[in-house]
């Protein structure tokens, strides 16, 4: 996993973009975000399923940011990882694969 997700683990997160596009039959999201300490990072989800968001505008706020790996349990390739909002239920989402970048 990327060692740059550290950083965010367990932080309040302002997300100011985000977008979903279909690239090679997959679902690809990608959120642009500025934690509590103002420092932005990016991040992009590859091959997404399972997509859940709840009561959504923009710019939202995450209370608790996690991505929690589940391959272990013998999940698919789509449900390698899941991503979830775990203090509000905002945003929840299964995928393959991530990268997160600071700007």
């Amino acid at each position: 996993m990327n060692n740059i997700f550290s950083e965010m683990d367990g932080k309040s997160i302002i997300v100011r973009s985000f977008a979903a596009e279909h690239c090679d039959d997959m679902l690809m999201i990608t959120i642009q975000c500025v934690d509590e300490n103002e420092k932005e990072y990016s991040a992009v989800f590859q091959n997404v399923s399972q997509l859940n968001m709840s009561n959504i505008s923009y710019p939202f706020q995450i209370g608790g940011f996690e991505i929690k790996d589940c391959s272990l349990r013998g999940y698919q390739s789509d449900e390698r990882f899941f991503v979830n909002d775990y203090e509000d239920g905002i945003m929840s989402f299964y995928c393959e694969k991530f990268e997160i970048y600071t700007d």
